[in-house]
């Protein structure tokens, strides 16, 4: 399905209670095929592409915070239960949740997000290009091996990739789009992550990868997010890599229903001290 040239994908229209999945950096979302699978049927989920990501590659939805909230805030209000949702987002797709939710609060509910604690440099400098040289550098790199290869390569971080989310990081890796990313997630002195975090109301559920994510820079993620709601907190999943969406599903779909259903969250989620 498409809304204003947003591709999304919908699952178990019939339930009443809304959850708005959000993908990380040059995925697709096919990246969240197995976390689907984890997720009671009572759960409605709204699953996008984001701009210049999967099919949302129309050169009329440029990859803006602005324009990207304003599109995500637009899916939920025409086709989320009671026009709210729920939000989880990983990395790229948390950052985006993040500014979502202090954009535009009358159409969050709860937030659950990860790999959000990695500060980044001011868009236009020489760092942001830097940044964005990385982000193409490693995702292309992956995706230019022989899929034999980057199966392997997968395997050894205890990463699943579907053949679908390797053909749409493939079709999409490349350093425009890394620049792009690196710019669109930039901060300086008035605008910023730390400002942004402050402003949202939603309680939220950061989570930092023990093995891929700034330790220090999530535990302040929490100590920010507490700033608009002192019911949000942060915790630090042991054993797990930046993107451990593919790396162990079933925990983080558990980490959402706990968190989103009030219960204790499971063993492996860590809390840091408040």
């Amino acid at each position: 399905m498409s809304d204003s040239q947003l591709f999304f994908k919908e699952v178990n229209p019939g339930a009443t209670r809304t959850l708005l999945l959000i993908h990380g950096a040059i995925s697709s979302h096919h990246e969240w095929d197995l976390v689907i699978e984890c997720l009671p049927p009572s759960f409605h989920l709204l699953i996008p592409d984001l701009p210049c990501h999967g099919r949302s590659t129309s050169a009329t939805i440029p990859l803006t915070l602005g324009s990207t909230a304003m599109l995500l805030k637009d899916l939920i209000t025409k086709h989320a239960k009671n026009g709210k949702a729920d939000v989880v987002g990983m990395s790229l797709g948390g950052y985006t949740a993040i500014y979502l939710a202090q954009r535009y609060p009358e159409v969050v509910n709860d937030l659950f997000v990860s790999g959000v604690g990695q500060p980044w440099p001011k868009p236009g400098t020489w760092m942001s290009s830097v940044y964005g040289s990385i982000l193409a550098l490693s995702s292309w790199g992956t995706t230019r091996l022989s899929k034999r290869a980057f199966d392997w390569l997968s395997s050894k971080a205890d990463m699943k990739v579907n053949q679908q989310l390797y053909e749409d990081m493939a079709l999409r890796a490349g350093y425009e789009l890394g620049a792009t990313v690196s710019s669109y997630l930039g901060e300086d002195e008035e605008e910023n992550w730390k400002t942004r975090c402050e402003r949202v109301k939603s309680r939220t559920c950061v989570c930092t990868a023990a093995l891929g994510d700034p330790i220090e820079g999530g535990k302040m993620r929490g100590v920010e997010l507490r700033v608009g709601n002192d019911r949000s907190r942060a915790f630090k999943v042991e054993e797990m890599r930046h993107a451990w969406d593919l790396q162990n599903p079933e925990l983080f779909a558990a980490g959402i229903v706990a968190w989103l259903t009030g219960e204790d969250l499971p063993l492996g989620y860590v809390p840091f001290p408040i």
